[in-house]
């Protein structure tokens, strides 16, 4: 992640609702209080409470009507001392209203996704004198094509990230028709938004520092976009597997699901990682390793054990200690339980296998950390 943009990425604390909320009450009272007799209210999905992580900021500003282009010139100004801005521009279809603007905010340091839609409107009823009727939209001098293609393409990431395929597409085909774009959309989310976001600097280089914004939240998304990519019967095979705790097969799914280029197997593993975190409420509960249960296991065994060892091993998901039993003439071990390496490391590990070998009155041993570490019987004869 680059360190000039630190909340660019999803994480817990990148898309931090919370945060969020306070930014845009920031904002709220900073216009407020520029302007007595105004009213500043949140609109849109935080206002009723619907919002996800990838929700912008709508906010009303209602002034007295004979201040509306005084409190206007100030918006910049206003904005600026909540937050450092990256851009703001005016929606052309309200540039010339007597009585309404839209603007765009976005700002340095928060999410792309966390844009700011500002609607400033004149008091109801408000009379303003010496003004005539609206005049017809124009484009200014903040608004262009590739800019406003900029902004389908972080669109086009959020819907893809809320699992809307179609209106990603769409976005994306208005996005390339503006500028010009010589080919249309694949279906390879990931490929389609940064060629947007690519061609919309060729054609403006003044937006090159704004699209690098843009690959790198791509990025930082690669796993879902390519997630949404997989047609839909691989999806759902996918989620089957790892339901079922088959997470090689899952990878293997994704790799030979037909699509050309080939997905790489880091990223494959990367989605299967997302779809962990995405079906987490729908998983088993990890199984429960009572010593009772594994003493009966261990004296189901073909010969009795001669120690007790936990080894490291690793799946697609991360490492994880493995408890076997040590058996003699031949030399192997047998796998009893597997346990995953979480926040409380190998403690649980390895208080079981202590408690294992004592019931079974045979020694323990805690090889690794690394999954060639010697095993019990190296050196023995």
């Amino acid at each position: 992640m680059n360190a000039e943009d630190p909340w660019d990425r999803t994480s817990a604390c990148g898309l931090d609702p919370v945060r969020r909320a306070a930014f845009a009450q920031d904002l709220t009272r900073a216009l407020t209080a520029h302007c007595p007799g105004s009213r500043a209210e949140l609109r849109g999905s935080l206002a009723r409470g619907t919002a996800d992580a990838y929700s912008d900021i709508d906010i009303a500003w209602t002034v007295p009507g004979a201040r509306f282009d005084t409190c206007l010139a100030a918006v910049p100004g206003v904005l600026e001392a909540v937050s450092p801005l990256d851009s703001l521009r005016t929606d052309p279809e309200s540039r010339n209203s007597r009585e309404r603007r839209l603007l765009f905010a976005a700002f340095r340091g928060l999410p792309l996704f966390w844009r700011v839609d500002l609607e400033i409107r004149a008091s109801p009823g408000a009379h303003r004198s010496g003004h005539g009727q609206d005049g017809p939209a124009t484009d200014g001098d903040d608004w262009s094509r590739p800019a406003s293609a900029l902004a389908n393409a972080v669109a086009a990431t959020k819907a893809v990230l809320r699992g809307q395929p179609q209106n990603a597409q769409g976005l994306l085909d208005r996005g390339l028709r503006r500028i010009d774009a010589a080919d249309g959309v694949s279906g390879r989310w990931f490929d389609d938004i940064r060629r947007l976001a690519d061609t919309a600097a060729d054609r403006e280089p003044g937006l090159r520092p704004l699209a690098d914004r843009v690959l790198r939240l791509t990025e930082g998304h690669r796993a879902l976009l390519m997630w949404w990519t997989f047609p839909a019967d691989v999806r759902e095979r996918v989620d089957a597997l790892v339901l079922a705790g088959r997470t090689i097969q899952a990878v293997h799914a994704m790799w030979e699901c037909g699509i050309e280029p080939r997905p790489g197997l880091h990223t494959c593993v990367d989605v299967l990682e997302g779809r962990h975190r995405a079906l987490a409420d729908r998983m088993p509960p990890p199984p429960r390793h009572d010593v009772d249960t594994l003493t009966a296991a261990a004296g189901a065994l073909p010969r009795d054990p001669v120690a007790v060892e936990a080894v490291w091993d690793g799946d697609t998901r991360g490492w994880i200690v493995v408890l076997t039993a040590v058996l003699a003439r031949p030399w192997e071990g047998v796998a009893l339980a597997d346990f995953r390496i979480g926040a409380a490391g190998t403690g649980e590990a390895e208080r079981t296998g202590r408690e294992l070998a004592e019931r079974l009155g045979v020694p323990f041993r805690f090889a690794g950390p690394d999954e060639d570490a010697p095993r019990w019987w190296d050196g023995r004869h």
